[in-house]
């Protein structure tokens, strides 16, 4: 279903989340042998690897998010015709707007939540 597609998705993001001041998590958050697998250039798939309440509360701000008009289309832009010409709609992957992870517009907790967990997932994999 979509929400196992969203964690796979969300394992992926890269979130700066230097200047929020957030405490990384200090138990390992994927099992044993996990690391040496992506070394060996291997996926790792980590089923609940973001708590169901959190994929919930980030599903639930990306959507009032959209509904408030704070994404838009992103693609490769042809610069030479018009934006109506270019193909881009609400079809298209649609990135935030807003002034990014940190801000207070949606449920920034979870959003920051989600980044901290990230960057343990950073540091981690870079021990």
């Amino acid at each position: 279903g979509s929400g196992s597609r969203t964690h796979k998705y969300m394992a992926f993001l890269a979130v700066p989340v230097a200047a929020a001041g957030l405490a990384a998590v200090t138990t390992p958050l994927l099992p044993a042998g996990a690391t040496a697998a992506i070394e060996r250039g291997q996926i790792h798939v980590e089923p609940g690897f973001l708590p169901p309440p959190l994929v919930r509360s980030l599903r639930e701000d990306a959507m009032s998010l959209f509904e408030a008009g704070l994404f838009s289309p992103d693609g490769l832009t042809n610069t030479a015709v018009g934006r109506s010409q270019q193909g881009f709609d609400r079809r298209d992957r649609q990135t935030f707007r807003g002034d990014g992870w940190s801000s207070a517009t949606g449920d920034q907790a979870a959003r920051l939540q989600f980044a901290a967990r990230m960057r343990s997932l950073r540091e981690e994999l870079a021990e």
